[in-house]
């Protein structure tokens, strides 16, 4: 018994990591394959494109089945993953060359058709078949850089077709060249259902709302809410958000699940059966029948198309056949018109109520049907049309059900999925996974992007280059120490990951020198610098303001690492504004005797003088600075004025009891500018 669950133990150990290994393997060769397509936007308007689209011939890999060979590659505009823009030509045709030969397209001043957000990569064969190679998200410069990093919807209620509840949008990373977030119904987490307006669009916080967010950051989740109550329709599986501003939006966002959505098994519900009657080669007898969703409730408009593959449909192919089937209320009861148009010439009208109504569409063809060449499926699609739209090609969607020609009960093909099943079995190697060059199939949103997808989801300790970037505001208040002390409040503004511009505003004077006194920075006798009003009525007040901004730049976090990653150094200027105003007495007293009488005499000359200081001086600086939330702050800035002027006069002020020694002295030190900043802020 030892020997067998030691057995046992050993082979689980094995299949998992054997599990751990070929998924970290696979991870990696991912990682390392090279996009098809690569493009940089530098036109700074939004909804235009200017720059140069590189594409990489792939690897067609080798197959032991005899295959047309691939003859063209043609780029098309998509306004989904894997959804072509209806009703527009194809952006550039492409000659087949040998793999890895890298061709470029250029871009200049092109204008981004209304709806696109992808690169779609065809690969067109000698029979003028087309199949998806790659697809590639279109960012435009113009129009935000960073998407929301989440969103979340707590459903509160649902009314037959309503539904209330509760949309939390986690803001984007960088917000900065973003002014609003839309939220639209998704057919999955990456497909807009391009039928239906926009959820809701929900404007970024305010610069205070910002500032309050952050002040609660350390203890609440920073998010946008919106609160909803709006239809919802059938085909919704998801709410996806996007960043958008006033050039455009971003073509890439976040998704979440809607509660009890099932969007497998709303596409599993509708599927296409073909019963075929014995006919002549390269033609087809028989009906093909497709039927409905179940939980199918709002009018919908069918088509039957033939398709080159169970995805794609032959072009230039008008349908087989058209369903029209409209919901009318009928007193109480819910009937359903059903209008199919068997061939172009003939229509067939069937009403009847909706718990009578069958549930399949069927299409007979016509005697003599010949199969168009490169057809092997035939595919159902959706289309909603409007009043206004005669064309609504735009519109079609799908296919939400496809069936074989060749093989309508799908046999062949659980056999050759058994087979390939063998086939990798007995093939397993861990040496397999070494092999460079290995690609996903088709090229399509492979794992690469799931895996990066996830991770971004994850939490993880971000850098300070990071945080500078998001949390790109700062605002603060301090103490400074210099010749004068002072109270200074600061503004940091990061222009990108690793440059900051500072601004601080520092106050001195006898209002500021009572905070000092209680928090015993000072003594009395240096109080601001200030002599308060003896009872001879001498008194010295002296104000000082300074403003002041630097350009500080980070110390590169290649060289630092952990809390060292707030270190910076900068340069820059400001403006110095000082006042002056004593009053003082100088008293001279004289005695003399004459006989037995003694007589004083003292003479009082009042002086009183105020003056103003401006002047220009330049800064240096180096410190150390907190990196998310609330931070702290220290900085070294020996300044110099390199223009003063004031009016003092020192002939103003009298010499006796020390009055002049002591003005000039503290004077002199209104002027010395180099100062200690210790301060505390947050970031927003």
């Amino acid at each position: 018994m030892r020997k067998r669950k030691f057995a046992c133990s050993f082979c689980l150990n094995v299949l998992f990591l054997l599990h751990v290994f070929g998924t970290g393997f696979h991870g990696v060769l991912l990682a390392e394959e090279k996009a098809l397509l690569e493009f940089t936007d530098n036109d700074s308007r939004g909804g235009w494109l200017s720059g140069d689209l590189i594409f990489t011939v792939p690897d067609r890999g080798s197959s032991p089945e005899k295959s047309p060979q691939i003859s063209k590659f043609v780029l098309h505009w998509g306004n989904n993953p894997h959804q072509r823009l209806g009703m527009f030509l194809p952006i550039v045709t492409l000659p087949a060359r040998e793999t890895g030969i890298r061709m470029r397209i250029q871009f200049k001043s092109t204008r981004v058709p209304p709806g696109a957000t992808r690169f779609l990569l065809y690969s067109r064969n000698e029979n003028e078949e087309e199949r998806e190679v790659f697809s590639l998200t279109l960012i435009d410069k113009g129009v935000p850089n960073s998407k929301p990093q989440d969103i979340d919807f707590e459903q509160t209620g649902k009314e037959g077709n309503r539904v209330q509840g509760e949309i939390r949008v986690t803001r984007a990373w960088d917000e900065r060249d973003l002014s609003h977030y839309a939220v639209y119904w998704g057919e999955d987490h990456e497909t807009v259902l391009r039928t239906q307006p926009p959820v809701t669009v929900i404007e970024k916080k305010s610069w205070f709302g910002s500032l309050a967010s952050q002040l609660h950051a350390p203890w609440k989740l920073n998010t946008l809410n919106e609160e909803i109550d709006i239809l919802l329709p059938p085909e919704a599986t998801h709410l996806i958000v996007f960043s958008r501003n006033a050039e455009g939006q971003m073509n890439e966002g976040v998704s979440v699940e809607l509660e009890g959505a099932q969007a497998k098994d709303k596409r599993q519900s509708q599927k296409m059966l073909l019963h075929k009657k014995s006919a002549p080669s390269g033609i087809i007898a028989g009906e093909v029948i497709l039927v409905r969703s179940e939980n199918e409730t709002d009018s919908r408009h069918y088509l039957f198309f033939w398709g080159k593959d169970k995805k794609t449909r032959l072009e230039d192919l008008p349908p087989l056949t058209q369903f029209e089937v409209k919901k009318i209320q009928d007193g109480l009861t819910v009937k359903e018109i059903q209008v199919s148009t068997l061939t172009m010439m003939d229509q067939k009208l069937q009403v009847s109520p909706v718990e009578d109504a069958g549930r399949e569409l069927k299409y007979e063809f016509p005697p003599n049907t010949f199969i168009p060449e490169g057809a092997t499926y035939i595919l159902a699609f959706t289309q909603q049309k409007f009043w206004f739209q005669d064309d609504a090609e735009r519109r079609l969607k799908g296919p939400v059900a496809s069936v074989s020609i060749e093989d309508p009960e799908g046999k062949k093909q659980k056999v050759k999925t058994i087979n390939n099943i063998k086939a990798g079995l007995q093939n397993f190697s861990i040496a397999q996974f070494n092999k460079k060059g290995v690609k996903t199939e088709g090229g399509k949103e492979n794992l690469k992007s799931l895996i990066q997808e996830k991770e971004t989801r994850k939490e993880k300790i971000r850098k300070a280059p990071e945080w500078r970037i998001s949390e790109y505001r700062g605002l603060g208040l301090g103490l400074s120490f210099s010749g004068l002390n002072g109270i200074v409040t600061f503004y940091d503004y990061n222009l990108d990951d690793n440059q900051q511009l500072h601004y601080s505003l520092e106050l001195t004077g006898p209002q500021v020198g009572s905070t000092f006194q209680v928090l015993r920075l000072t003594e009395e006798s240096t109080d601001m610098q200030s002599i308060t009003k003896s009872g001879s009525g001498n008194s010295l007040e002296i104000n000082r303001t300074l403003f002041s901004a630097t350009y500080r730049w980070f110390v590169d976090d290649s060289t630092i690492w952990g809390i060292t990653e707030g270190f910076f150094y900068g340069a820059g200027g400001g403006l110095g504004y000082a006042t002056l105003k004593y009053q003082g007495r100088d008293t001279s007293a004289s005695a003399s005797i004459s006989d037995d009488t003694e007589t004083f005499n003292s003479t009082a000359t009042v002086y009183s003088h105020s003056t103003k200081a401006i002047g220009l001086f330049a800064v240096l600086d180096a410190g150390w600075q907190g990196l998310e939330n609330y931070f702290f702050q220290i900085a070294i800035q020996p300044s110099i004025y390199f223009y003063y002027k004031d009016g003092f006069v020192e002939t103003s002020i009298p010499v006796n009891p020390n009055q002049r020694s002591t003005v000039i002295d503290r004077w002199s030190r209104a002027k010395n500018l180099t100062r200690l900043m210790l301060g505390f802020g947050i970031f927003f």
